[in-house]
C-alpha cells in the first residue's frame, strides 16, 4: 500500500481508476470501513468477515498498481475485475490471517507510531518538514481519506511488527555460519580463453546459394512496411490572429497586476483544539493570554494543539492564498498582522488560535517583458470564436464530399498532400493517434471517405482523405543483401568460435596447456584468474558466474563453456576451488556473510511460519 503512494501515478487511464476508487466513499461513506455490515461477507477467516467493500478497495489498489508498472498502454482487459477478484481475494484473506496472529501474539501500533511513521514519509514533506496541506493533497488525489490512509498504514506496519518477531527470533547454527563462510567467501583460480567471433565473422564469406536460401525462408522479415500518402485539410487559431491595440494590451497588463493582488499568499500557524464547548474555548483563551504574555507560539502549539502533524512544527501549516482552509480560518488570517494572533476560530475541526507567519506577495513582470505573450493572449481570444465557427463549418462540409476540393473552396483553405507515410512513424500528422488510425484506415481507403475532422490541439484541426497506398511488399534481394550477409558473417563466425571452443576444449582435457593453446589457435585470447571471488568486478559477469556454478576440479581441472556479453565463445579450465575460512575473513566480510545467511533463515522461517497459519485457517469463501 505504501508504494502506491510513493509512486506518481498519471495518464489518462490512472485517472479512471482513481475515479473508480471514489465511488465506493460517494455510495457507503468512510464509516463503512469501520462498521458492520449486513451484508453476505465474501469470505469469512477464522470467523471474521472479509466484506464486498474492502474487496472493492483491493480491487482498486491492484489495478492502481498496474497502471503504476504498465502506464496508458496497459491491455484493459487486465484491468478486469473478473480476472483480478481471486487474487485480490486471495490477498485479503492472508491479509486477514496475519493480522489475526498479530493481534493473538499482542502485537500494537501506538497513534503515536503511526503518527510518527507519516510524519517522516518523505513524499509528506515539504523542505524537509512535514506538511499538513501536502499530506490531504496527495491522498485526496488518490482516493484516500486521511482516516483510510491511517487504517491502511497500521495493518502495514502491524504485519511488519510480525515479520520482524519472527525475523528476529531466528538464528543460524554453528553448521550454517560455516557454510556461510566456505561458500561465500569461496575463492576460485582458473584460466580462460576467449575465441574472437568477430575475427570468424569477418574472415566469413557466404555463398550466393546460402543468401538465398536465408531469403527465401525468412522472407517475413523483409517485407516493406504498409505505406499510405493522404490529402489533407488543416484549421490553426494562428490562421486567423489579427493586430492587436496598444490600449488592449496596456489594459490585459493592468488586469494582470489587479490578478496578481489577489494571489497573495499567507503563512499560518495554528493551535487546535477538536470540539467547540466552554471548556475547550476557556483553554484556548488561556493559551492566547500565554502568547501575549511572551510565551512561544511553537512552544504552546507542541504542547496544546490536537492537530499532531502541525504540532510538531509549531503549529505551522505553510501558505495558503485564501482558499486552502476553512473560510473563518481565513477571514480571521486575513485580518492580522504579521506576527499577531487572533482570539479563537471556529471550525468543522474545532476551536483554532491563529497566528499570521509571513505575507508573501507575487512579484509583477515589466510591460515590455509581457507584451508579447499578451498580445498572443488577445489574438488567440479574439481567434477563437471564428476558428469554432470555421471548424463546425468545416464538418459540414467534408461529411457528404467527395474528396476535400469543394469544402477547401467553400473555407478558402489549400488542399495539401502528405508524402509515403508509415504506421513506424509518430511526427507530424501522425503524431495524433486519432490522425494516424484515420490515415491507415481501410474503409476510408476503400470507400474513398473524408475522415472526421480530428482535433490535434484545442488550437488545431485536421481532416484526411486516402489517395494512395502501398500495401507490404517483400522487398527485393538485391535490397536486403547486406542485411543478409551481415547476419549470415554472424552466424558463421559464432558457428566457427564454437567449433574452436570445442576443440580447445577437449585439447585442454588431454593435458595441453591453456597457454600454448592460444598461442597456437588463431583469434584466441588467454587469461588467467588466481584466487577470484564471486564478486571479481576484473572478470566478465556471464565467465564469473559459470566459474562458480563448476563442480570441484578433477585432476586436470574441469573445463566448460560459455559466452561473454560481446557474444564470444569463453573456454573455462577451473584448476582449484578454495573455500572460505574463518580465520582469514576479515571481520566486516564476516559480518556481511553472516548477516546474508541470517536474512536467507529468517526469510524462510517467516514463509514456514505463514505457511503454517494458512493450513491452520479456516478460511469459507461466499
Amino acid at each position: 500500500m505504501l508504494q502506491n503512494i510513493r509512486d506518481n501515478i498519471q495518464g489518462v487511464a490512472a485517472k479512471i481508476i482513481i475515479g473508480l476508487m471514489i465511488v465506493p466513499f460517494a455510495l457507503y461513506g468512510i464509516d463503512f470501513l469501520f462498521s458492520g455490515s449486513t451484508e453476505t461477507p465474501v469470505a469469512v477467516v477464522n470467523g471474521e468477515k472479509v466484506s464486498q467493500y474492502e474487496l472493492d478497495q483491493a480491487l482498486a489498489m491492484q489495478k492502481r498498481q498496474l497502471l503504476a508498472m504498465m502506464g496508458d498502454n496497459i491491455d484493459p482487459g487486465l484491468l478486469d475485475d473478473a480476472v483480478l477478484r481471486r487474487p485480490a481475494l486471495d490477498s485479503l484473506i492472508r491479509q486477514k490471517v496475519l493480522l489475526q496472529a498479530a493481534e493473538e501474539a499482542g502485537i500494537a501500533v501506538p497513534d503515536r507510531v503511526l503518527n510518527q511513521t507519516i510524519m517522516q514519509m518523505p513524499q509528506f514533506q515539504e523542505g524537509g518538514r512535514f506538511s499538513t496541506e501536502r499530506f490531504r493533497q496527495i491522498l485526496a488525489a488518490q482516493g484516500f481519506t486521511p482516516q483510510l490512509f491511517r487504517s491502511l498504514l497500521r495493518t502495514d506496519l502491524l504485519i511488519d511488527q510480525l515479520n520482524q518477531g519472527v525475523a528476529g527470533s531466528t538464528f543460524i547454527t554453528d553448521f550454517q555460519e560455516s557454510a556461510a563462510i566456505r561458500l561465500g567467501d569461496q575463492k576460485r583460480s582458473f584460466y580462460y580463453l576467449t575465441v574472437d567471433t568477430e575475427r570468424f565473422a569477418e574472415q566469413a564469406t557466404p555463398s550466393a546459394e546460402a543468401i538465398e536460401a536465408y531469403y527465401q525462408q525468412n522472407q517475413s522479415r523483409f517485407k516493406s512496411p504498409e505505406a499510405v500518402r493522404v490529402a489533407y485539410l488543416e484549421l490553426k487559431i494562428e490562421d486567423f490572429y489579427q493586430p492587436v491595440a496598444e490600449e488592449d494590451i496596456r489594459a490585459a497588463y493592468q488586469q494582470e497586476i489587479e490578478s496578481a493582488k489577489q494571489l497573495t499568499e499567507r503563512r499560518a500557524a495554528h493551535i487546535l483544539l477538536e470540539g467547540s464547548n466552554d471548556e475547550a474555548r476557556q483553554k484556548l483563551e488561556a493559551a492566547r493570554e500565554r502568547i501575549l504574555a511572551g510565551e512561544n507560539f511553537a512552544d504552546v502549539a507542541k504542547e496544546l494543539s490536537d492537530d499532531f502533524g502541525s504540532a510538531e512544527q509549531g503549529g505551522d501549516l505553510g501558505f495558503s492564498a485564501g482558499d486552502t482552509f476553512p473560510e473563518a480560518f481565513e477571514d480571521a488570517l486575513a485580518e492580522l498582522e504579521v506576527g499577531e494572533v487572533s482570539e479563537p476560530v471556529e471550525t468543522d475541526a474545532g476551536l483554532h488560535l491563529v497566528k499570521l507567519l509571513e505575507v508573501r506577495e507575487p512579484d509583477v513582470a515589466s510591460l515590455e517583458s509581457r507584451r508579447a505573450e499578451l498580445e498572443r493572449q488577445l489574438q488567440e481570444r479574439a481567434a477563437k470564436p471564428r476558428l469554432v465557427s470555421e471548424v463546425e463549418a468545416l464538418r459540414d462540409l467534408v461529411f457528404n464530399a467527395d474528396g476535400l476540393e469543394e469544402p477547401a473552396k467553400a473555407l478558402e483553405l489549400e488542399v495539401q498532400e502528405s508524402d509515403w507515410l508509415t504506421a513506424d512513424q509518430n511526427e507530424g500528422l501522425l503524431a495524433h493517434s486519432a490522425v494516424k488510425a484515420a490515415a491507415f484506415n481501410a474503409e476510408l481507403r476503400e470507400q474513398g471517405y473524408n475522415s472526421e475532422v480530428f482535433e490535434v490541439s484545442p488550437s488545431h484541426y485536421v481532416v484526411l482523405h486516402p489517395i494512395a497506398h502501398r500495401p507490404p511488399e517483400v522487398q527485393p534481394l538485391a535490397d536486403v543483401r547486406d542485411v543478409i550477409v551481415a547476419t549470415l558473417k554472424e552466424q558463421e563466425g559464432r558457428e566457427r568460435a564454437d567449433d574452436v571452443a570445442r576443440e580447445l576444449m577437449a585439447a585442454l582435457r588431454a593435458g595441453e596447456s591453456a597457454e600454448a593453446l592460444a598461442k597456437k589457435t588463431e583469434g584466441v585470447d588467454w587469461q588467467v584468474a588466481v584466487r577470484s571471488s564471486r564478486q571479481d568486478s576484473s572478470i566478465a559477469e556471464s565467465v564469473r558466474r559459470k566459474v562458480f556454478q563448476m563442480a570441484r576440479p578433477q585432476e586436470g581441472g574441469n573445463v566448460a563453456m560459455t559466452r561473454d556479453a560481446g557474444g564470444n565463445s569463453v573456454v573455462i579450465q577451473l584448476t582449484n576451488v578454495y573455500d572460505g575460512e574463518r580465520s582469514l575473513v576479515a571481520e566486516n566480510r564476516r559480518r556481511e556473510l553472516l548477516a546474508g545467511a541470517q536474512r536467507v533463515q529468517a526469510n524462510q522461517s517467516y514463509n514456514a511460519y505463514f505457511a503454517s497459519l494458512m493450513r491452520r485457517a479456516e478460511v469459507k469463501y461466499n
